[in-house]
């Protein structure tokens, strides 16, 4: 909390530039500000939702202002970053008000931390205002549960609690006339003709052509709308004839216009690194490029305005990642995927060398974001799918009947397209109406509630419409009995050692991983909605350390399970969906170190070596920091004249570096030292 005697911070020129450019958001800001304003502070939960790129984040930010300007503390948290389980996200709360750690005790329960979580929120905003914000809230995951059950009933209405995301608030927070009572639902829209009309002359734009154009293409999409102008003014500055940008072609001139922050071609390496990178700091970089970044090139970097400070580093713009990201691997896919190894090879050596903590579950799910991405472009096509899950409550519990109903009364036969891992080709399989239902027939929805109220997951699209379940039991001694009788699971867990099961065995509270009974959606037939499921189901599998699934038995599923790195049993079967299929079990343990075997096993199936980063850090260590950047640059493709452009060095020198190279790795030529580097045969 800030001293009452201290001055009121002061909002810096960005600050006013971009409340100046705040246009069409009057009202909420008003209302905002009037609720702070408020004495004692008007609590409670303002709800912002709207469609991606609608300004919720940006409005976040003029809140910020607000709350400065008037003394307020105000905390945001961005539920991108957050931890994926409850307890996790506690701690991360605790972090954030650097609460120590060490003052928690080794037994402490969930419970314990949570009323601890509560007590210090309460103590931070006590005799003051206080907002607490969770942003990009549809990725909240279970915790979001936690927070309404547990956490925000002890807190409002003494404290202002902001949640932002894409959907409504749904009916599990709704059906509470208690929340009911202390939600104030925002939703946000594309901005009206004026607002855009006082944007554009902001921007210095007043011909009435100029204004028509871009209201008839962004229709007041406040995203669109930035992007859109933006390109025009980078290209009136260059004054180029060309008509106003197509929709297509809008992102790719504003990335232009962002690079040029970064006209060193130094620089810009990095910032293309940056680009493979999740979160970053400076010790990564010099791990991934494999020489050293001073620190007045990650301060520059860092400067940059579109990186963004976490907790844990930083983070490249995501629209500008996803852009650099495409043309770097187009430009140089090998350069690209041995910055991706090195950042795989980082986070495996840290979790070596850590001790069992909630720093070490944040390294392997950091490390797993590399790994996922690949897996899922290689099976499905990568498109921009947006989906939430929910609990089942008693709330929803309509909900979940009327999809199972649905999906009874809509099943029907069809062609499921997957990826044959034998050809790397796309294949499709003929699915029954029969065959469609058997896995959903298996949920029950009464006996999994009462077995464990957290078996049950609604997964719903952006307009908030349940579209699949998902159904994972947690492995402990409450659910043993239940796996060991239940059709489906009986065969596996029956099979296990007495010593295996102790093992699985742990307190109710917790879970040694899941039994994933059922990833069901409403069409199967649907590419994008089945990649929707396989996220859902990947979210689960590289959390949970040991997981068991047994969908029914055809290539479709096989394809997607092998293809996250699950290993099929196939002298356990059973025959629990139709009495006659033999249907094999697919198990995957990343317990402990069991992950790193797994790592090894999934960067290999994508054609590259764990082992060649040894390798290749042994080369470099014989190499001096100058002759190493060769050495990159080498591999970018880069001719001795590029090199010495870059490098700012004559030709003759990097004739000389090449040549040190070559004497002190005993090769001949740039083939073989890119071999080397990749970990290739030198030929």
């Amino acid at each position: 909390m800030r001293d009452k005697d201290s001055p009121l911070p002061q909002l810096t020129a960005i600050d006013r530039m971009e409340q100046l450019f705040l246009v069409g958001r009057e009202r909420e800001a008003r209302m905002f500000q009037d609720r702070l304003h408020a004495n004692p502070i008007a609590g409670g939960i303002l709800h912002l939702h709207g469609i991606s790129g609608v300004g919720k984040s940006y409005l976040l930010n003029e809140f910020r202002r607000i709350s400065v300007s008037a003394g307020a503390t105000y905390i945001l948290f961005d539920c991108r970053i957050l931890p994926r389980n409850p307890r996790d996200v506690c701690l991360h709360l605790l972090n954030a008000f650097h609460y120590p750690n060490q003052d928690i005790q080794p037994a402490a329960t969930f419970d314990d931390i949570t009323e601890i979580c509560v007590n210090v929120i309460r103590s931070n905003a006590n005799g003051g205002k206080f907002v607490l914000a969770f942003d990009t809230f549809e990725a909240i995951g279970e915790a979001e549960h936690w927070l309404r059950e547990r956490l925000l009933p002890h807190l409002v209405p003494n404290i202002l609690v902001i949640i932002s995301g894409r959907f409504p608030m749904q009916s599990t927070w709704l059906a509470s006339p208690g929340w009911r009572h202390h939600i104030s639902s925002v939703p946000l829209s594309e901005l009206d003709y004026n607002a855009v009309q006082k944007y554009v002359q902001l921007c210095g734009m007043m011909s009435p052509t100029d204004m028509y154009q871009i209201w008839s293409r962004t229709k007041g999409h406040p995203l669109t709308l930035s992007l859109f102008v933006s390109t025009m003014l980078a290209r009136a500055s260059t004054q180029t004839q060309q008509q106003s940008p197509d929709e297509s072609d809008v992102f790719a001139h504003v990335v232009a216009v962002w690079l040029q922050e970064v006209p060193e071609p130094d620089m810009r390496t990095i910032v293309e690194a940056a680009s493979v990178l999740h979160h970053f700091n400076h010790e990564l970089l010099n791990e991934v490029l494999g020489k050293h970044v001073t620190s007045e090139q990650f301060r520059t970097l860092t400067s940059f305005s579109f990186m963004q400070r976490v907790e844990r580093g930083w983070l490249l713009h995501d629209l500008l990642r996803d852009a650099i990201g495409f043309e770097f691997r187009r430009r140089s896919p090998d350069y690209y995927h041995q910055l991706w190894l090195s950042s795989i090879a980082y986070f495996s050596d840290k979790i070596k060398r850590s001790s069992k903590s909630v720093m070490t579950a944040w390294e392997n799910a950091e490390m797993l974001f590399y790994i996922g991405n690949h897996f899922i472009q290689f099976l499905l096509n990568r498109q921009s799918i947006t989906y939430s899950l929910e609990q089942l409550h008693p709330a929803n519990w309509a909900e979940a009947e009327n999809y199972i109903n649905r999906r009874q009364d809509t099943a029907k036969d069809g062609y499921v397209p997957y990826i044959d891992r034998s050809t790397n080709e796309q294949a499709t399989y003929f699915m029954t109406a029969k065959e469609n239902l058997s896995i959903l027939n298996q949920i029950q929805l009464k006996a999994l509630y009462e077995l464990d109220p957290a078996c049950i997951k609604l997964i719903r699209n952006e307009e908030g419409t349940v579209y699949g379940l998902l159904v994972s039991i947690p492995i402990n001694m409450r659910t043993m009995s239940y796996l060991r009788s239940s059709p489906v699971s009986a065969a596996y867990f029956n099979q296990l050692t007495d010593a295996e099961r102790r093992g699985l065995s742990v307190p109710a509270h917790t879970k040694s991983g899941y039994f994933v009974l059922a990833v069901d959606v409403l069409d199967y037939f649907d590419q994008s909605v089945m990649q929707a499921s396989i996220s859902t189901f990947i979210t689960y599998i590289l959390t949970a350390g040991y997981v068991v699934a047994s969908p029914t038995a055809n290539p479709v599923s096989e394809a997607i399970l092998t293809g996250l790195g699950m290993d099929k049993i196939d002298e356990i079967v059973h025959s629990d969906y139709d009495g006659e299929t033999q249907t094999p079990y697919y198990v995957m343990d990343t317990r402990g170190k069991k992950i790193l075997p797994y790592m090894e096993k999934m960067i290999s199936s994508f054609g590259l070596s764990f082992a060649a980063k040894t390798e290749r850090t042994d080369v470099l260590e014989r190499l001096s920091p100058r002759e190493r950047e060769v050495v990159q640059e080498v591999v970018k493709g880069g001719s001795n004249k590029e090199i010495a452009r870059d490098l700012y060095l004559s030709e003759v020198t990097i004739k000389k570096h090449l040549s040190n190279i070559f004497e002190k790795l005993g090769i001949k030529n740039r083939v073989q030292l890119i071999n080397l580097y990749k970990g290739a045969p030198r030929n």
